[in-house]
């Protein structure tokens, strides 16, 4: 029964590493800026499709991903200027449902350009390893170094530089932050920037092994406020332990119980965390707005 079990922690790991990618543009949104951004997920699309698309043109695989990501990162910042900037002074409420308008606005946009076909951009890495225990893809590999190198880029950017230090300081505190003179709209641009790349490097790069359609980025942007509650509100070491975390229990769900029920249980693993421990692996006082 437990011979497939390294195998499955394996599949696992992949898995949750392309939640904790989605999960962690996320998680920097909402833990600098209080935003919560359902439209996450639209980002992640049009990753996905942009990347299909150029690659469709005849652009170098990895280039298309870098393209997208940047592309994503300009409707990010153009999503924020429409959507949440006017709302900047409304309750989170508010600014939930301005997200899902978007949402459903985005989704309408990638149908009228793209239709409602599903598209998969060619594997550009097959095959891969494999032992007497488990077996792993070249591109299941490339997935989890990308989590380890967005990581280790966004922690450099946060802590060791002068923009990175000023979005540190409105995560912590924001009416401390304008007073010592922080540009909270370069603040803003940036924040939104760099989630947003995230998010469309993650589609982009789940084009190859993932259909991309319209309405593909709904489950996996839930899933990421799973995950962003399972690692704790507004933390990054959070996002991965819990993306990683719920991509291992998911797996390890449809191959011991149903794979029917592998999506119900990130689900029920979000209601015993909230029962249990609300504030996350690593989170601590809860945030308001």
């Amino acid at each position: 029964m437990f011979d497939l079990l390294p195998q499955h922690l394996i599949n696992g790991l992949a898995l949750g590493s392309t939640y904790a990618l989605v999960a962690m543009g996320l998680t920097l949104v909402f833990g600098v800026l209080l935003i919560p951004n359902f439209a996450h997920g639209e980002l992640y699309m049009f990753g996905g499709f942009i990347s299909y698309t150029l690659v469709a043109l005849g652009l170098n695989f990895w280039l298309a991903i870098v393209v997208a990501a940047l592309v994503a990162g300009a409707i990010g910042i153009l999503l924020d200027l429409v959507v949440f900037k006017p709302m900047d002074k409304a309750p989170g409420l508010s600014l939930m449902i301005g997200a899902l308008g978007a949402s459903m606005v985005m989704q309408q946009i990638a149908t009228f350009i793209w239709s409602t076909e599903p598209r998969t951009t060619p594997n550009p890495l097959p095959g891969g390893f494999r032992t007497s225990f488990f077996s792993i893809t070249y591109y299941q590999i490339v997935i989890m170094l990308t989590l380890v190198l967005v990581w280790v880029g966004l922690s450099l950017v946060l802590n060791r530089s002068k923009i990175g230090s000023a979005i540190r300081a409105v995560a912590q505190n924001e009416d401390a932050a304008r007073l010592m003179g922080i540009n909270m709209y370069q603040v803003r641009f940036t924040t939104f920037a760099i989630g947003a790349m995230i998010g469309g490097l993650a589609g982009a790069l789940l084009g190859a092994t993932f259909p991309i359609y319209p309405s593909v980025g709904v489950l996996p942007v839930l899933k990421a406020f799973v995950v962003l509650v399972l690692g704790g509100i507004g933390s990054l070491p959070g996002a991965i332990v819990g993306g990683l975390l719920l991509g291992v229990i998911e797996v390890l769900i449809a191959g011991y119980i149903s794979s029917t029920l592998q999506d119900t249980g990130a689900f029920l693993i979000l209601v015993i965390f909230l029962l249990l421990r609300p504030q996350g692996l690593f989170g601590k006082a809860p945030i308001e707005r």
